[in-house]
């Protein structure tokens, strides 16, 4: 009778432990169908990298020897290898991955383990095992791919306003570096003339028409002039570098510029209200607050759905301990939301929209006097620039012309022509550095209205501003959607 027993309960055991391996083969078929992992592929930075960005700036086989350098030509650099188009066009693909992949119902939980059965009569092992699905109800899962929607918007608002921003930047250096180029000439003509002034003194001192200290202040004048040719250059090629950093091309690789580089300069400033209608639709860092507004709006919608729990759905099996029966269960539960209700979400939610609502007011305060102070430059700029080009060049090519006449007919010295000649060079370089002046106000109210105002012949209809192919796609793709 023992025996039987014995034997029976070994039977019940290996019975048990047959269900149990069968549940467990189940459920680890069931988990490997449904989880398709991804491997991790390693993509190191090696030191050889660094020699192919070196030769990347040395330009492409299509862009040939170095040639003009328009504005355009400037502009398709920025927009292709520009390192800070790059980087912002890399930030709105990261933001754009994860966008494009919808959100997924959480996982469901699957347990699985024995049971054993100890006392009086029951000496015994049973399988069991349960699985649990998560179901949101409150529609979580859609608010946040709307979330992260707002932050690719974000991302690709980010990358226009900032190739916008460097396209500003590239127009003032391509104005620099030309004014540059001319001031270098301009120097270099204003020393030879010093030098034939020095010349001339020379002379005079040995014909007695001069003094020893005469000759000494326009050695002195020659000196000084060898040193601004110096400064011209190193302007020059300061300008370079910094277009050479916004286009990823090194200076000598940049090319000359065409005779036309400097820009028609409109006559009249637009008026105030002009300007302010350019800035709502144009201005770069209100477009990219306007794009974090937005995605603060969608994070606060997620977080008050978020106060309304989900539902759990459960079922479960296995057997008796004592029995040969097998019991399945079924059960529903949801979270009763008494005490967390999400509050501290919500309440830093609506607070964060007020915060960026608030700096995008004192972002436009910030523009309209940056443009303010901007327009009052260029009109003081001109008004300079006008009374050297219209007086003060006339007045000193004048003063040339009589010292001219006075030397023939005796009634003045060389060295009085000497010296209105170089007053005439002083003012010509004054002239120079006016106009420059005038470019660079124009090009910073350019940047405080955030769209061009002037256009450049190298450059017409300012071409040069359209963005990447990668951030204008979506706006084709929702335009096309529109029209179907």
């Amino acid at each position: 009778m023992e025996t039987r027993s014995k034997s029976a309960s070994r039977a019940v055991r290996r019975i048990s432990s047959q269900k149990l391996r069968a549940s467990l083969s189940a459920t680890l078929v069931i988990v490997a169908s449904g989880c398709a992992m991804q491997a991790y592929e390693p993509a190191p930075i090696l030191d050889e990298d660094f020699g192919a960005f070196s030769a990347e700036r040395e330009g492409s086989s299509e862009d040939g020897p170095p040639g003009e350098l328009s504005l355009t030509k400037a502009a398709a650099w920025l927009r292709n290898r520009g390192p800070r188009v790059r980087e912002a066009i890399a930030s709105y693909r990261t933001a754009l991955a994860k966008a494009g992949v919808s959100t997924p119902w959480p996982n469901p939980a699957i347990a699985v383990g024995p049971e054993f059965g100890f006392g009086q009569g029951l000496n015994k092992v049973v399988s069991f095992g349960s699985l649990s699905f998560t179901i949101p109800i409150s529609g979580r899962l859609g608010r946040q791919d709307e979330v992260n929607a707002a932050l690719a918007g974000f991302a690709r608002a980010d990358a226009l306003a900032t190739f916008r921003e460097l396209y500003l930047d590239l127009r003032a250096t391509y104005v620099r570096l030309a004014v540059s180029e001319t001031r270098e000439l301009v120097r270099k003509d204003v020393l030879e003339a010093a030098r034939v002034s020095l010349a001339v003194a020379n002379d005079l001192v040995v014909a007695g028409g001069a003094t020893a200290l005469d000759v000494s202040l326009f050695r002195l004048e020659h000196a000084r002039e060898r040193s601004r040719v110096l400064g011209a250059r190193m302007e020059r090629t300061n300008a370079a570098s910094d277009m050479s950093q916004l286009v990823a091309v090194r200076p000598s690789r940049l090319g000359t510029l065409p005779e036309s580089a400097l820009p028609e300069l409109p006559e009249a400033v637009p008026s105030s209200k002009d300007l302010e209608v350019l800035i709502v639709n144009e201005h770069p860092r209100l477009f990219r607050v306007r794009a974090e507004y937005e995605v603060a709006e969608r994070k606060l919608h997620l977080e008050v759905v978020k106060q309304y729990p989900d539902i759990v759905f459960g079922s479960s099996f296995g057997g008796d301990v004592g029995s040969r029966g097998t019991i399945f269960g079924l059960s529903l539960g949801i979270e009763l939301p008494l005490f967390d209700r999400n509050q501290q979400a919500i309440a830093q939610a609506r607070k964060r929209r007020e915060e960026i609502r608030t700096r995008y007011e004192s972002e436009a305060h910030r523009v309209l006097n940056a443009v303010e102070r901007a327009r009052a430059n260029v009109e003081l700029a001109s008004a300079q620039h006008q009374i050297l080009r219209d007086d003060v060049l006339p007045a000193g090519q004048t003063n040339v012309s009589i010292a001219e006449q006075s030397v023939a007919a005796g009634a003045a010295g060389a060295l009085q022509l000497l010296d209105a000649e170089r007053s005439l060079r002083q003012v010509q370089v004054e002239l120079l550095e006016a106009q420059l002046a005038q470019h660079l106000a124009w090009s910073d109210l350019e940047k405080a209205v955030g769209m061009p105002l002037v256009e450049f012949g190298s450059d017409p209809a300012a071409e040069g501003r359209v963005p990447p192919e990668e951030l204008i796609r979506e706006d084709r793709s929702e335009s096309e959607g529109v029209e179907k």
